[in-house]
């Protein structure tokens, strides 16, 4: 159970996560906070804040060979919360440079820290159609790649990490998007969001290309001090040979010129996550009780007695 409550913030997580009208651009400096809820058994279904999520664009553009790009980061750690700091401690850092007229991914580190730690790196070669995976640990090849020198200066890291990355994976993109789950998060807050619409795009995980359909429709989001109107998404993968869906992530986007994502909420047979944004929380605000997870959690239990 300990493993399952590791894996699910960070898989779900990395699910949240081309016209360009009516919202903002990445706004520079911004920073968003989120508190992160986990209900299943293990906490007999009763909601428990695990961690704390900050997702920020940095002050200033960077370049990657050449393109002027968007610098972001995601942080999600269990430090302020004891019960699943003891549980199982997560650190969670992905920083992604995004074209800053695209929004596509250009290059991107990620590094997690649990009882073990693991570092990647991930280029998206849009010029030759390639995209490369290079990660920390035992290699294959007799002489390990490293990522391109010229990309380091880009990432600041140190020579000791940089060397410490091998390439274990390259594959064809094409003309394929193939973004990550930040520039996805980020194209939605640009895209022109029309309610009973469908959107689909694909992203690379470091192993394969994966594809999402995402349905979209308007309702007004109340929870958590929360009252206003919002784009609802249902998001899934989706097995292109059998077009089956699976895995359903449900986002909601403030429906104004900001286009903020203010909740996020994800089932699976072991649990519910739940993500609230605090930045801009009324704190006068009506908490209507318990959340849908939880209601729906209680139902199931009680049924068994």
């Amino acid at each position: 159970m300990i493993l399952r409550i590791e894996a699910l913030p960070i898989a779900l997580l990395m699910w949240m996560l081309t016209g360009v009208a009516g919202a903002t651009a990445p706004v520079l400096g911004e920073k968003l906070e989120y508190t992160l809820k986990f209900r299943g058994f293990v906490t007999g279904f009763v909601e428990l804040d695990i961690a704390r999520l900050t997702l920020d664009v940095e002050r200033e553009l960077g370049r990657v060979a050449g393109t002027p790009a968007y610098v972001t980061n995601l942080r999600l750690t269990t430090e302020p919360y004891g019960k699943a700091e003891m549980l199982y401690p997560v650190r969670l850092s992905y920083r992604s440079w995004l074209d800053a007229s695209r929004l596509q991914p250009l290059i991107a580190v990620k590094s997690l820290k649990t009882r073990k730690e693991r570092e990647e790196f991930f280029w998206f070669d849009r010029v030759t159609g390639l995209a490369y995976h290079y990660q920390t640990g035992d290699s294959e090849a007799s002489q390990p790649l490293t990522p391109p020198a010229s990309l380091q200066v880009v990432t600041a890291l140190s020579n000791e990490r940089w060397s410490n990355l091998w390439q274990n994976q390259v594959i064809e993109i094409g003309d394929a998007e193939a973004l990550d789950y930040i520039s996805f998060l980020h194209r939605l807050r640009r895209m022109p969001l029309e309610n009973g619409k469908g959107i689909d795009f694909s992203a690379y995980n470091g192993k394969e290309l994966e594809w999402f359909h995402a349905d979209v429709s308007r309702e007004r989001l109340i929870r958590a001090g929360w009252n206003l109107p919002a784009y609802r998404l249902r998001l899934w993968e989706v097995d292109l040979e059998s077009g089956k869906r699976h895995g359903e992530v449900n986002l909601w986007l403030s429906d104004d010129e900001r286009r903020v994502l203010v909740r996020f909420y994800a089932e699976r047979a072991f649990g519910a996550m739940e993500g609230i944004l605090e930045t801009g929380r009324p704190a006068d605000g009506h908490d209507e009780g318990l959340s849908e997870a939880t209601r729906s959690s209680l139902d199931t239990y009680l049924d068994l007695y």
